[in-house]
């Protein structure tokens, strides 16, 4: 298929929308479209506490993970739960459900800055395009790629690793850093927000076959730090 065009303006009203219907504070001078924020306040407010009042209920999506995220890890002694869209702690996560929105987040609302930096990754927007870079940029897995030791045959070019250690790591990616949370789009705002995002992708891997089967698809959550919301620009 084709790469479908991005507006960016669009993208940026979209953008500020999504932010202030998470419950997110947006400024008024990166508002693109004032009067349709102040009309739609009191449906942002609606929005946030019916999104507190589900606070510790999964979408069904993210049930069918956790309950298999439960069962891999049972025997562990580890117990590792996705991020609440709301939680109980008032923590928010940013869906990004339209193609563009994950590159235009990965760079400063400031048009005249084309850069941004932090700990673990460098993005840039050139004539061509947006370059992300990350700290850790290998060409080749070859000897650093470890698969948890449960479920299918590990390739002998992979180095297998208790189930416990994918638990331990799993966990600790649900819990960055505050500061690695910052997204660069409100980098340069009086308060920037600090955020995980979160990215649903549901791949077809078996077409529907009329009369005999329906279609199958694969059910892929992302979860990045808002600081590293470029990842999920390459998915």
């Amino acid at each position: 298929g084709t790469i479908p065009e991005i507006d960016r303006e669009a993208l940026h009203h979209l953008i500020s929308v999504k932010l202030a219907a998470t419950g997110f504070e947006v400024p008024e001078t990166s508002m693109r479209d004032e009067g349709v924020m102040k009309l739609a306040s009191d449906l942002f407010r609606q929005y946030a506490e019916q999104s507190r009042l589900l606070t510790g209920h999964l979408a069904p999506v993210d049930q069918r993970i956790q309950d298999f995220i439960d069962m891999a890890l049972e025997g562990t002694g580890e117990k590792v739960t996705l991020p609440e869209h709301h939680d109980a702690a008032g923590e928010r996560i940013l869906n990004v459900d339209r193609y563009g929105i994950a590159r235009e987040l990965s760079l400063p609302d400031d048009t005249s800055i084309d850069e941004y930096h932090n700990e673990q990754i460098s993005s840039y927007r050139l004539r061509n395009g947006i370059l992300h870079n990350p700290l850790n940029d290998r060409r080749t897995t070859k000897g650093v790629f470890h698969v948890a030791d449960w479920g299918l045959p590990i390739p002998a070019d992979k180095i297998a690793v208790p189930l416990v250690t994918y638990a331990r790591l799993l966990k600790a990616a649900f819990n960055p850093p505050p500061d690695l949370k910052v997204l660069p789009y409100t980098s340069t705002w009086a308060d920037p927000v600090d955020t995980m995002v979160s990215l649903l992708v549901r791949p077809l891997v078996m077409p529907e076959v009329p009369g005999v089967m329906p279609e199958k698809r694969l059910e892929v959550r992302y979860f990045v730090p808002g600081g590293c919301v470029a990842n999920i620009d390459f998915v």
